[in-house]
């Protein structure tokens, strides 16, 4: 019976992951734009964000994108900065996983710094 619920489980799993969307995770036009009339703070905060997503600066992307999280964002901001901070992490799981020494040293980074409960 367990192996039973255990296949079922994964079945369900691969299901769910087969049936997501292409690249959930994909910034829009209308995300990368989100900030565009925003205050000059924020607005540097998204934008090194992304400069520091692209150069594959894992540590300074994450730490802009969580920055803007705990700011007084509008909806559409907080979506795109929770699109992006997804693309970020899978990104940075996937290169850790596969030996990106960087990577590596950014995952143990948030563990260190992440609250414990």
């Amino acid at each position: 019976m367990n192996k039973l619920l255990a296949l079922t489980c994964i079945l369900v799993a691969c299901i769910l992951v087969a049936g997501c969307g292409d690249q959930p995770y994909t910034l829009s036009k209308e995300d990368l734009a989100a900030f565009k009339g925003a205050a000059p703070e924020l607005k540097l905060l998204w934008e090194e964000g992304l400069k520091a997503d692209k150069a594959n600066d894992y540590l300074a992307a994450g730490n802009n994108y969580r920055s803007l999280l705990a700011k007084g964002i509008t909806a559409e901001q907080m979506a795109a900065v929770q699109t992006a901070l997804g693309g970020l992490n899978i990104r940075l799981n996937e290169a850790a996983a596969k030996g990106d020494a960087a990577a590596q040293k950014a995952l143990e980074a948030a563990k260190s710094n992440a609250p414990h409960r």
